[in-house]
């Protein structure tokens, strides 16, 4: 019994780390030895399940992490999408109303050059109509200024005319009155030519 208790002593001083390593005994492997040995496997086994228990979590928070992050950077690309789909719409609509006020600029610039073309006409239609009337008015004044002085010459034409016969009547009828004149015949009437001043009567009519 003092060798098995020492045995014991020993077994107890080192316990085996594997079945391999326990002493056999006299009825088969020592059981103290066993004994240690199955408590360090439980000791072990506890600590990997300890481990395994802890490795487990962290993967679950490291899988909820990356959870988190891909939500982050789904979130991320969504938003890119959309800003890049904003952006693109934006731009369209600026490229749109850029397009429109061009056209509506390139409508006014061709109204206002079609104004300006019309006014343009116009404006020489009417300088041309006034200077049609100017004509026609002058032309008018001018045939009126001819025919009054026609009807004038004509006038001082008569007036010429009989003023020569009124005073050739005057001088022989003066003639005919005078004691111891013998009527002499009325000299014919010169002709006056148009413009010309008739001729004063002669001295010896006038001493006569």
């Amino acid at each position: 019994m003092a060798w098995g208790g020492r045995a014991d002593s020993a077994t107890m001083a080192k316990a085996p780390s594997s079945p391999s390593e326990l002493p056999v005994g006299f009825r088969g492997y020592d059981r103290a030895a066993t004994t240690a040995l199955f408590t360090s496997l439980e000791q072990s086994r506890r600590m990997l399940m300890q481990e395994r228990d802890d490795l487990r979590r962290r993967v679950d928070e490291l899988t909820a992490e990356v959870g988190q992050h891909q939500a982050r950077a789904d979130a991320v690309a969504d938003a890119l999408v959309t800003a890049q789909k904003i952006a693109l719409d934006l731009r369209a609509a600026a490229e749109a109303d850029i397009e429109e006020e061009r056209r509506e600029v390139a409508d006014e610039r061709q109204r206002l050059f079609d104004e300006g073309a019309a006014i343009r006409a116009e404006a020489r239609q009417e300088a041309t109509e006034i200077v049609r009337e100017a004509r026609i008015r002058a032309d008018r004044l001018i045939d009126e200024i001819v025919d009054a002085l026609r009807a004038y010459q004509h006038e001082a034409e008569d007036f010429v005319t009989g003023s020569g016969e009124r005073l050739t009547s005057l001088v022989h009828d003066l003639l005919s009155r005078m004691p111891g004149s013998a009527p002499e015949p009325a000299p014919e009437p010169e002709l006056v030519e148009d413009g010309a001043e008739p001729e004063a009567p002669s001295a010896d009519i006038a001493a006569a």
